[in-house]
């Protein structure tokens, strides 16, 4: 083989990688979610100490925090909601919501609300629930 084919094959082979890797892949959609707030609507005796939470794409996020999201313009928003009754037999509840990517609009807000609801699994309010609503603001830019 000549010298001009060789070095041409190894320029592909070594910078090829660098466009699939996602390195410089310039089809990536920058998303920015905010918890907006978490509201305890309503309560049927299930408890009064709480722990609540939330993840976007398996990254914590605290209520009033907004956090950036970077995927592709086909990809999918996991965000996960949680709440846990603080006593010694805890009770648990959790949602999720799938947000596509694609269905958002740029530079527009779009607000999404999950419920989640806890009920109570002992005890005499045994069947009783609570219900947090999460809000989240979620912003194509």
């Amino acid at each position: 083989m000549n010298k001009r084919l060789i070095s041409f094959l190894l320029i592909i082979v070594l910078i090829f990688p660098l466009f699939t890797s996602g390195v410089y892949s310039a089809s990536s959609t920058k998303v920015n979610i905010t918890l907006q707030s978490v509201v305890c609507v309503q309560n049927n005796h299930v408890g009064n100490e709480w722990s609540y939470g939330a993840t976007v794409n398996k990254k914590s996020i605290y209520e009033g925090q907004t956090i950036e999201i970077s995927t592709s313009p086909n990809g999918k928003i996991t965000i996960v909601s949680m709440a846990e009754e603080d006593d010694s037999y805890p009770d648990y509840g959790s949602k999720t919501i799938t947000v596509s990517v694609s269905k958002l609009k740029a530079n527009a807000s779009a607000k999404y609300t999950a419920n989640v609801t806890v009920v109570e699994n002992r005890g005499r309010y045994s069947g009783n629930s609570a219900v947090w609503k999460f809000t989240y603001i979620v912003k194509k830019k």
